[in-house]
Formats: C-alpha cells, sequence, structure tokens
C-alpha cells in the first residue's frame, strides 16, 4: 500500500510539474494576442521559419523515432526492443500533438482563422506541393496513432500488428515529406540536397531511441529483457551517430571542392553565426560526448546510456535549428551579387516560451495517460 501512495504521490507530481511547464507559454500566447505575431516573434521577410517551426520539426522527429522502436517490436518482432510499447506509443502521439500546437502559434492567428487557413489550402488539392502531401499524411497518422494506443489498451495483438505497419509507413512518408519542404526549395542552397531529407531521419531515430532510454531510466521499472533492451537501442543510436559523422564529413569534403552557391553558403554561415552552434552543439555535446559515453558504458549502463541519450537529442535539436535558420541567413538577393550578405535571427522571449509549453503540453498528454490508462499492463510478444 505504501508504495502504491509513494507512486500515486509521485505521479500527481509529474502532472503538476507538467501543467506548470505548459503555462510557461501563456506568455508568448500573450503577447502574440496582444501585440500580434510580428512585433512578438524574431522572424522576418528574409528569415520567415523561426523557432516555433523548428520545434515542430523537433517534436515531429521524436514521434516519428517513437514509432520507429515500436514497430521493430509489434512489427518486425526484434524482442529487444518490446519496451514499454503503451507508454511508448502515447509518447508518440503526445509528441506529434505538441508539434502540432507549435505550428499553430508559428501561424500567429486566432483558431477560426488557422482553419479557414487550413480547409481553403487543402481542398485546392495542389498535389504538387510538399506541404499538401505533408498535411495528409499527418491528418490520416494522427488519428491513427490514437487508434493505435486504444488498440494496445485492448491488446488486440493483430490489429496493433496492421496499425503498425501503416503508421510507420505514414510516419516516415510524412516526416520525410516534411524534410522535402526544405529541400526542394533551390533558392537556398543549404536546404537543397538529398543528405538534408536523410539528415533529418537519422536525428528522428536517435530522439526516439534516445526518449525511450530516458523513459526506462526515469520510470525506474524493471523491463522483461532489460538488458538486452538497453543494448539494442544504445547501440542502435551509437550506430546512428556514426551515420551522422558521415554526412559531416562528406558533406564538408563535398563541398570545399569547386566554388559553387553551396560551398560558399555552407561556409559562410557555418563559420560564422552558426560556427558555436555547429561546432559546440552539433558535433561536440551531440556526437563526441555521447558517442564516448556509450563506448565507455559498453553499452550497458543505463545511466550512462541515459545521459549520452540527453546530449545526442539536445545535438538534435541543435541541428534541426542550423539547418532551418542557417538555410535562410543567405539573402536570396545577394546569390546575384559578388558577395553573399546574411540575414539574422534571435529566438524572441515568446518564441521560446511557447516552445518549452510545447514540450509541457507532451509532458501534460503523457502523465494524465499514464495516471488514468492502464499502461502498465504491457501487450503479449
Amino acid at each position: 500500500m505504501r508504495s502504491i501512495s509513494l507512486a500515486n504521490n509521485r505521479s500527481n507530481g509529474y502532472l503538476i510539474i507538467s501543467f506548470l511547464v505548459l503555462a510557461i507559454s501563456l506568455y508568448g500566447i500573450a503577447q502574440v494576442f496582444f501585440h500580434g505575431q510580428e512585433h512578438s516573434y524574431g522572424v522576418s521577410r528574409e528569415v520567415p521559419l523561426g523557432l516555433l517551426h523548428i520545434g515542430y520539426a523537433f517534436f515531429v522527429g521524436i514521434s516519428v523515432g517513437l514509432s520507429v522502436v515500436a514497430t521493430l517490436s509489434h512489427v518486425f518482432k526484434f524482442e529487444a526492443y518490446h519496451v514499454r510499447s503503451k507508454h511508448i506509443a502515447l509518447l508518440s502521439f503526445a509528441s506529434l500533438i505538441g508539434a502540432f500546437f507549435l505550428i499553430f502559434w508559428e501561424l500567429g492567428g486566432p483558431f477560426e482563422l488557422q482553419v479557414l487557413r487550413f480547409v481553403r489550402y487543402y481542398v485546392n488539392f495542389e498535389v504538387t506541393s510538399p506541404i499538401w502531401w505533408m498535411s495528409t499524411f499527418y491528418l490520416f497518422e494522427t488519428p491513427l496513432l490514437a487508434f493505435e494506443v486504444y488498440l494496445l489498451m485492448k491488446g488486440t495483438k493483430k490489429s496493433i500488428f496492421y496499425a503498425g505497419v501503416v503508421s510507420f509507413i505514414l510516419g516516415i512518408s510524412a516526416y520525410s515529406t516534411l524534410s522535402m519542404v526544405f529541400a526542394v526549395n533551390a533558392a537556398k542552397p543549404i536546404w537543397h540536397s538529398s543528405q538534408f531529407t536523410i539528415s533529418f531521419l537519422i536525428g528522428a531515430l536517435i530522439c526516439g531511441g534516445g526518449v525511450v532510454i530516458l523513459l526506462m531510466y526515469l520510470r525506474k521499472a524493471s523491463e522483461p529483457n532489460r538488458e538486452e533492451t538497453i543494448s539494442a537501442i544504445s547501440k542502435m543510436i551509437f550506430f546512428l551517430l556514426i551515420a551522422s559523422i558521415f554526412i559531416h564529413i562528406w558533406t564538408a569534403i563535398i563541398t570545399s571542392y569547386g566554388d559553387d552557391l553551396l560551398g560558399k553558403s555552407i561556409a559562410l554561415v557555418y563559420g560564422g553565426p552558426m560556427a558555436f552552434n555547429y561546432f559546440f552543439f552539433e558535433l561536440f555535446i551531440g556526437i563526441a560526448i555521447p558517442f564516448a559515453l556509450l563506448l565507455i558504458g559498453k553499452f550497458k549502463s543505463l545511466p550512462l546510456s541515459a545521459l549520452a541519450s540527453v546530449f545526442a537529442i539536445v545535438g538534435v535539436f541543435f541541428s534541426r535549428f542550423d539547418a532551418v535558420v542557417g538555410g535562410q541567413l543567405v539573402k536570396v538577393e545577394s546569390t546575384f551579387l559578388p558577395n553573399l550578405e546574411l540575414a539574422s535571427y534571435t529566438p524572441t522571449l515568446a518564441e521560446i516560451s511557447i516552445f518549452i509549453g510545447g514540450a509541457g503540453l507532451v509532458m501534460v498528454i503523457y502523465e494524465l495517460g499514464n495516471k488514468y490508462l492502464p499502461l502498465n499492463e504491457e501487450v503479449e510478444k
């Protein structure tokens, strides 16, 4: 009885903290309502996509990564990845809702206007538009993720299998289409490359594996295949970090040849305003430290794997930030001039507060589910 009481108190404490984190967004929301988006956000004509759009891509990536980890268990039957499937499915759904929260406020208008914008744009069936396809994929994936959580509660294994297959395909398709929204823009040379989409997917998988490791560490619950699961997910993150290293190396080598606009843009942006983010947060914090921690722990230490996951997730966030913002910093009109000109962007307190609130919303949804849904009664393999 005492252990149950302590668990309930801990759950209530987590829920209170989650609501407090969500409440931080009220500052930014109030700024938008009373002063408008242009005054509240640090975006401009040259840099129209700021922290909230980056946060949208970041949280969607977490959702996709978690969905992939769940798929490895329910669809591909890798027993090492069979870990707290209900928790993972709920977190995947919550992350997607958190992403929608951020993109809603990124558009900066009241609810009725957002709905009218979406309906007016969507019903035109602009099938040549990546944004239309992205909207279509998420229109189906969101209720499907909610349905998958429901199926996991019911324990219908056959239905879970088919829902997992469709969710996996939709999730990967939607997120790769999201990255394509950037990559097809030939006016932004840093975006206009195939590795841009690949790096988005690798970052999503790193975040998904990292969140699962953190969930295991923070909840301190015993898993049927605990050691095997820690080892499998830690190795997955490790190999994804190696893939990220190769992307960075070959991007640097290839762009060093010739005198093209891409090479000039990368040298100017990542050797200038993004230099600290790139070398400290992306390479050192996001790759070097987690790489070393996983090796030291030999893929078996949950505390070291959890710490490595935190650093890796931070690195992925700054990778998304640097890519999205960096791709906008080179002014389009300057590509016709002898010297490239750079714009500037710094997130405002309003943007930061809404971004933090988005994380809080993810936490609230998960904690409410953890409190009121039978998440600990796992589906049999």
